[in-house]
């Protein structure tokens, strides 16, 4: 189906031929959500009391641990997806290359870092493709999450977690969402970008998998003064392959409220931060099981922040931040970061915007 025709009707689905993959086989469904709310009245939506009231509920995934029976039951086990590899480089607006050979320079100085620090230059190229995502939740709360600008050649698409675009346990879909790229401790250097239509995994609708599923689309709209939010802060490339989870130096960025075995006051949620080390693999015992695991200590809040490989050089998406292990009352029980495989629900939620 065409991604003209998935935009035509609210909630529409689709698949899409598989890059890589074999002839004839498909990728994965993908769901739609099409926001008809005017800029202006999100804009609006979006008070200081509001805005408060988000970064005291940052989004959290929780964990992703499933019984074996469960997991036996899931219809997107990894035998029953394509193989892909699609990739593509940044792309950065005028002037920005001194940027980011500068300003990610004082953190490739120390490429392992699990505990989360404040991020040198949000503001500047390549951290200000990364910023917050402020919706309202299906159920009326206003939260918040982190997003990154992906390349594309629409010039306005933004790559995050599923759980941050629909939370089934709130009730479905998110609304009155808003991107601040490079936003630093309340400061939003590059306005607020207003969300024109979402796309995430058909399989997080029917039943969250966050070993291939959380992970997704938004699509912002143009803006009447700056113009496409690619032209104006730049995008991250991405690396979508299956059945790669082991990466080298790979920066996590996020707005966290909370972080593992810190105090809550470490993390205001208005602050990107970030880790950085090596991905590997988060279960090697299972098959079926894909996830992309570094050790970082950002929690809420990060939900949906990119991890990037060669920030300094030439970034692309790998992961997105997904969740954390936790116990029984909901603390974080270790320090590992996970995101889901980025392959063939990745590419099918890539190749759906259009």
């Amino acid at each position: 189906m065409a991604a003209s025709a998935l935009l035509a009707a609210l909630g529409s689905t689709a698949q899409a031929a598989g890059p890589g993959a074999a002839e004839g086989t498909r990728l994965p469904g993908v769901h739609v959500d099409r926001d008809t709310a005017k800029s202006s009245t999100v804009r609006a939506y979006w008070t200081p009391e509001r805005r408060a009231e988000a970064m005291a509920h940052p989004a959290d995934a929780g964990t992703a641990h499933e019984s074996a029976t469960r997991q036996k039951r899931t219809p997107t086990d990894g035998a029953d997806l394509p193989d892909v590899s699609m990739s593509a480089g940044p792309t950065l607006p005028k002037g920005a290359a001194g940027d980011a050979e500068r300003n990610a320079r004082a953190a490739a100085d120390d490429p392992e870092l699990s505990r989360s620090l404040r991020t040198p230059f949000p503001h500047r190229s390549p951290w200000r493709q990364t910023g917050l995502l402020l919706f309202q939740q299906a159920n009326g709360k206003p939260a918040q999450c982190t997003a990154s600008v992906i390349t594309h050649d629409n010039r306005s698409m933004l790559w995050t977690a599923a759980h941050c675009l629909y939370d089934k346990e709130s009730g479905g879909w998110t609304k009155n969402s808003i991107f601040l790229p490079g936003s630093r401790g309340g400061d939003d250097p590059y306005g607020g970008w207003v969300k024109d239509y979402s796309v995430v995994p058909q399989q997080w609708i029917d039943e969250p998998d966050y070993r291939y599923a959380d992970m997704g689309a938004m699509v912002v709209k143009k803006d009447a003064q700056r113009g496409y939010l690619q032209d104006e802060v730049g995008a991250y490339g991405y690396e979508f392959r299956s059945n790669s989870p082991d990466n080298d130096l790979v920066f996590s960025l996020g707005y966290p409220g909370r972080g593992y075995n810190r105090p809550d006051s470490d993390f205001s949620g208005e602050d990107q931060m970030y880790c950085a080390g090596d991905t590997v693999d988060a279960s090697e015992w299972n098959p079926l099981d894909e996830r992309l695991q570094m050790d970082c200590d950002m929690g809420g809040g990060a939900s949906g922040g990119p991890m990037v490989k060669n920030l300094v050089s030439a970034p692309q998406i790998v992961g997105t931040n997904s969740h954390r292990n936790v116990d029984s009352s909901g603390n974080y029980t270790d320090n590992h970061l996970f995101s889901s495989e980025h392959g063939a629900q990745a590419a099918a939620v890539y190749q759906a915007v259009e």
